[in-house]
């Protein structure tokens, strides 16, 4: 069965997302239990920019600014499954640009971040007209830098010593995506994941 990709616009200027088997949407304060098995996981972290987290209260930190999004200059969506379903992750672009995203453990490899991705690359550079998005990923992070490859994304540097994190130096690959390739492909993602353009 096909769905069509929705775009939705909710209160206060915030979006959702609906795919197949995903609600992109803001953060809320019940997300904190969900997000906490995630953000406490060192293998989800293990190339994030910041360290596992110790307590939910430090996840609830975090949720906090995630919940401010809109007004702090980064478009974050928590990833949750579709009918009311938990938070399984996030999703967002800093800087205006550059996409992050990082998945609870036990929903990898079952084609949910890369179909995160669709929404989400989808909304910006249509609904926010963007004509580029960018990637920082630590090298090692081999299954993210397949993801980003497969959705179109090409390698365009590399920089050493970049991030501090948990007192270790790490580098830098840097990704980009145009307007004008996302559109080249965007038609063949779509049918893989069921959706309709």
């Amino acid at each position: 069965m096909m769905q069509v990709l929705t775009i939705t616009a909710v209160d206060n200027g915030r979006v959702e997302i609906s795919t197949s088997r995903l609600l992109l949407r803001a953060a809320q304060e019940n997300d904190v239990d969900s997000l906490y098995g995630a953000f406490s996981n060192a293998e989800v972290m293990k190339y994030w920019s910041t360290t596992p987290h110790t307590s939910k209260e430090e996840t609830s930190k975090w949720l906090s600014k995630m919940i401010l999004s809109p007004q702090n200059g980064v478009t974050d969506f928590v990833i949750a499954l579709s009918n009311d379903g938990p938070a399984i992750g996030k999703i967002g672009i800093w800087q205006d640009s550059e996409i992050g995203f990082l998945l609870s453990r036990q929903y990898w490899g079952n084609g949910l971040a890369r179909e995160a991705m669709i929404g989400v690359l989808d909304y910006l550079f249509t609904s926010r007209n963007l004509v580029e998005i960018t990637a920082d990923v630590d090298p090692r992070n081999r299954r993210s830098l397949s993801l980003l490859e497969r959705m179109g994304f090409v390698d365009v540097g590399f920089e050493e010593k970049t991030w501090e994190v948990g007192g270790e130096w790490v580098d830098s690959v840097y990704y980009s995506l145009s307007k004008k390739v996302w559109e080249q492909i965007k038609k063949h993602l779509y049918r893989s994941h069921g959706l309709e353009i």
